[in-house]
């Protein structure tokens, strides 16, 4: 890929296990098409979200881990609570929430605060994670065509009616 051509998406890999946070990056096919940054807390990756500038045709694709803990073992916002803000700062981000086990019962919550996905960390996420990136690209794609065809309609609608005016303005001054 060109080293100046614009990448298909920003990927955000948020999670306090650097191991996992590894292991997801290179899991990740053609990296050179995508801007992949990782964070290991919430907090720095906020302060990140917050200092861009979005337009409507990027794409922001957020692997959002549940649990953080920083060096002095203690506790920092949540993956929840990160969603909220993520969703705050930009509610076109697709988070997808990684959980653990211990912490399947926040689904249905994340879900409803905007969460994408609502994935396992297992062994799957790294054959799943680019299906994922995938249907969230398709999918962005095809709402920004369908934005694009509204458009053209109106004006064409517009342009029509202009005709039409015009059309009409001629009779009658004649």
């Amino acid at each position: 890929m060109n080293p100046t051509a614009k990448p298909v998406a920003n990927i955000y890999i948020v999670n306090h296990d650097f191991v996992h946070t590894s292991s997801l990056k290179k899991a990740i096919k053609k990296p050179i098409k995508y801007n992949i940054e990782t964070f290991s807390n919430g907090e720095k990756f906020i302060a990140h979200l917050a200092s861009l500038t979005f337009t409507r045709r990027d794409i922001h694709i957020v692997f959002l881990g549940y649990q953080f803990i920083d060096e002095h073992e203690q506790t920092l916002m949540n993956g929840i609570e990160v969603l909220e803000a993520v969703k705050t700062i930009n509610p076109d981000i697709e988070v997808i929430m990684l959980y653990d086990r211990d912490e399947a019962t926040y689904g249905a919550y994340a879900r409803n605060r905007g969460a994408f996905a609502f994935v396992p960390k297992c062994d799957t996420i790294f054959l799943r994670v680019n299906n994922i990136i995938m249907r969230v690209i398709t999918q962005k794609k095809l709402r920004q065509k369908r934005r694009n065809f509204v458009v053209a309609i109106k004006i064409f609608i517009a342009y029509i009616i202009l005709l039409v005016l015009a059309i009409l303005l001629y009779q009658f001054l004649l």
